[in-house]
């Protein structure tokens, strides 16, 4: 679902990169309440949304995707927890040493939830179910979350800023070699956090 709308976005805005940049305020703030949306029940990804923002909108747009990726966090938390309704957590209650290890991991709930969204890698939407089912906080998910999704937005936000053309951004979205490097710290800081949480947790 993800690559499918977000190549049929791309297809269409290389064709129309003009209309985009003639667009006005209210059309951005009906864009992003759509990417809420789209972002939420993973029909585009947040990077694709920040690289596009970052590109046509430049370093200001950092506030209004930032508040889209929260309200996307909410709405996917949210539906997650009423399709769920304790079921997930009802069947792992018949397995003592599971249960054991989520009550362990609850106890840093707030930095896992924050590595997890540091990362680009970790899908978005997925993390929202998975926290959603799990019974974390709402308030540490939102918290946590936006924390941690700052760091991995600003970058794709400048990395789109720096795009001559929006083509080569959309075929090539992590072309500089310091993007790169980047990201793979991202990964690799929210990788090696999590696992020192889970391992602490087993034990």
């Amino acid at each position: 679902m993800p690559l499918l709308v977000s190549s049929s976005i791309s297809y269409w805005i290389i064709g129309h990169e003009s209309v985009v940049r003639n667009l006005s305020f209210h059309q951005w703030i009906l864009i992003y309440a759509i990417a809420c949306i789209t972002m939420a029940f993973a029909m585009t990804p947040t990077t694709f949304v920040a690289l596009l923002s970052g590109y046509f909108l430049g370093l200001a747009s950092v506030f209004p995707v930032a508040a889209a990726s929260w309200l996307a966090s909410w709405l996917g938390f949210t539906i997650a927890k009423l399709l769920d309704g304790g079921k997930f957590l009802d069947m792992i209650s018949q397995k003592p040493k599971v249960m054991t290890i989520l009550r362990n991991l609850r106890k840093d709930e707030f930095k896992i939830i924050l590595l997890a969204r540091l990362s680009p890698v970790l899908p978005f939407s997925v993390t929202n179910v998975v926290f959603s089912f799990s019974g974390t906080k709402l308030k540490n998910f939102l918290t946590a979350g936006f924390l941690g999704m700052i760091p991995r937005t600003c970058l794709a936000i400048w990395a789109g800023s720096q795009a001559e053309e929006v083509k080569k951004l959309i075929e090539n979205p992590n072309e500089g070699n310091l993007t790169k490097f980047l990201l793979v710290s991202l990964v690799g800081i929210s990788l090696f956090g999590i696992t020192y949480f889970i391992r602490k947790a087993i034990k």
